[in-house]
């Protein structure tokens, strides 16, 4: 009777042990505002994406948080366990979280940042800029004796398209998708896109626009500023130079230099 009581013992606490070893760890945690989200990670090496208490995760249901003690309780098959922040040597007999990333998985994250929308803002804003200042530059030739106008404005619409070929924004993306293929992992990309997908991300992405016309106009006024002095530099600059070219002129020619005695 002993040896059953003692053979039952084992048992579980072998089923135990085997229970408690695929228990997610706790790899990551975001506060927005009130509430908290987190990121859990397989004993495989895979990552949940941003999470927030209810949900689950590998069959775990995150349950409670303690931000006082930094624990977080899962519960599975009626049964609790509380699991803190792990270090990276906690982690190292976990499979690496490190998986390549691959074009379609940045293409990915940056559809969730509405990124093209972006990218067309920030353009015009360039493209306006940029006609600006080749009118401006342009617009000297008008004065040129002999000059065509109908050729000046033929040779200003070519000037300006070539310029602005270069702001292309289908090979943009494409460049800004190798870019973040390369430079973050799969893993990386997958959590940037959870976070895209939660309220605060939505909420970023809808204000993101408001913030960017907001910049804009703080630039273009600290600019708009600044021109009168930048103005003044330059007519104080071209008085100085004529000054010192005509002081110059003015400067009596120096005495020759004496010739030398004759030997005798």
């Amino acid at each position: 009777m002993k040896k059953l009581a003692l053979l039952a013992a084992l048992l579980f606490s072998t089923v135990a042990f085997a229970a408690e070893s695929d228990v997610p760890l706790f790899n990551a945690t975001l506060s927005m505002g009130k509430e908290e989200r987190f990121v859990l990670v397989s004993r495989t090496g895979k990552a949940s994406p941003f999470l927030k208490l209810g949900e689950s995760f590998e069959g775990y249901a995150l349950k409670n948080y303690d931000a006082k003690t930094g624990a977080l309780t899962l519960e599975r098959d009626g049964k609790t366990v509380d699991i803190t922040l792990v270090a990276d040597a906690a982690t190292a007999d976990a499979k690496p979280v490190s998986a390549p990333a691959t074009l379609a998985d940045a293409e990915a994250v940056l559809n969730k940042m509405h990124f093209e929308q972006m990218l067309d803002r920030a353009l015009e804003r360039q493209r306006k800029a940029i006609a600006a200042s080749l009118d401006q530059s342009l617009s000297r030739m008008a004065s040129i004796p002999g000059m065509d106008p109908d050729a000046l404005a033929e040779f200003k619409k070519k000037m300006t398209d070539e310029v602005l070929s270069v702001l292309d924004p289908k090979q943009m993306k494409t460049d800004v998708t190798k870019i973040y293929s390369e430079v973050f992992t799969k893993d990386e990309l997958d959590s940037i896109s959870a976070f895209y997908s939660t309220p605060l991300g939505e909420m970023l992405n809808a204000k993101q626009p408001e913030v960017q016309d907001r910049l804009g106009g703080v630039i273009q006024g600290r600019m708009m500023q600044m021109m009168p002095k930048v103005q003044q530099m330059s007519i104080d600059f071209v008085k100085d130079q004529k000054a010192k070219a005509a002081g110059a002129a003015a400067a009596p020619a120096p005495a020759p230099a004496p010739a030398p005695a004759p030997k005798p």
